[in-house]
């Protein structure tokens, strides 16, 4: 008889996990979601990794990013374990600076909380002072979802004064200075650029600067016709007081054409912009030809979609040479 009691006894523990398999599936679904059981609080967070912090907080975002975009039926829980996980990992790691980015992104993007959003990236600026990529996310954060132009210009001073600042956070900061009717300022952080030894970097100080000065003969053109009722028919209307900062009417009027539509032309930021645009449509035929083992037709080359090229100057037109994109002689 005894023989049988361990069968039978394995037969009663299968059925009975059979059985209570769905009952149990049931009642442990909400422990298979994410929690901040999962995390451990902040102030733990360090004696528990046992000195391998940097190890801990790479474990601990991996567990976690996958469950980010997750349901999980109840946003009170959601927010809480988003709380631990946006505070356990910089405590491990202040220097991750992916948790502040990505967390910032799903707050303004998912969760609507544009003030947490702005509070993990201030944390992540204060932890990284040299990390631009986080003090533009800030800024730009400030702009898009606040429309504080004041704290997103606070923050892009420090930015463009960095070597290591790109062009476009740099051409950026110049047109919220330019809004805010700071020329001098917008004009003067081109300047220094223009003797750089790189000849790219010198086009495209003076090509920021030309369109800074665009921007400024634009917004004084509209405040003339506001004030005046009319459009402004020569520069020299623009040296009515309060258009611009006195600092820049000559430089601006300088080079300044008002076409027969009313817009504002200047000859060198048209020349410039159209060698930037043949830069820009050459890096684009590199690509093509990559993918698909051949140069792009002329039509190709002007349906692109990710590079406009403005028309060609009269009796030229668009060629491709080899890498190159070029203006040829002749019409197309």
């Amino acid at each position: 008889m005894r023989r049988f009691l361990l069968p039978l006894a394995m037969a009663a523990c299968v059925a009975g996990a059979v059985a209570l398999r769905a009952p149990l599936a049931e009642a442990n679904a909400g422990r298979r979601l994410p929690g901040t059981a999962f995390v451990p609080r902040a102030g733990m967070a360090r004696l528990l990794s046992l000195g391998h912090r940097s190890t801990m907080a790479d474990l601990l975002w991996l567990s976690a990013i996958g469950d980010l975009s997750r349901d999980f039926s109840d946003p009170q829980r959601k927010r809480a374990w988003l709380e631990a996980v946006f505070a356990a990992i910089p405590k491990l790691e202040p220097t991750f600076s992916t948790v502040y980015s990505f967390g910032a992104t799903y707050l303004t993007m998912i969760d609507k909380d544009p003030d947490r959003a702005i509070a993990l990236l201030e944390q992540g600026v204060a932890e990284n002072p040299d990390d631009l990529r986080l003090a533009v996310e800030l800024a730009m954060t400030w702009y898009t979802s606040r429309q504080d132009r004041g704290q997103t210009l606070a923050v892009l001073q420090r930015v463009v004064s960095d070597p290591r600042c790109d062009a476009v956070t740099m051409g950026f900061y110049s047109s919220l200075l330019i809004d805010s009717r700071e020329d001098y300022a917008a004009l003067a952080q081109w300047v220094g650029w223009l003797d750089h030894s790189n000849e790219l970097v010198r086009e495209t100080a003076e090509l920021q600067l030309e369109r800074a000065k665009r921007r400024i003969a634009i917004r004084a053109m509209d405040d003339y016709a506001t004030r005046l009722g009319r459009k402004p028919r020569v520069p020299d209307d623009l040296r009515l007081a309060g258009l611009m900062a006195p600092e820049v009417v000559e430089t601006v009027l300088a080079g300044l054409r008002i076409d027969v539509a009313g817009r504002p032309r200047f000859a060198r930021c048209d020349e410039l912009e159209q060698k930037n645009a043949l830069r820009a449509a050459s890096r684009w035929v590199v690509q093509f030809r990559s993918e698909n083992g051949r140069n792009p037709t002329l039509d190709e080359l002007l349906r692109n979609p990710w590079v406009r090229l403005p028309p060609p100057p009269r009796g030229m037109h668009y060629d491709v040479h080899g890498d190159d994109v070029v203006l040829a002689p002749g019409a197309s």
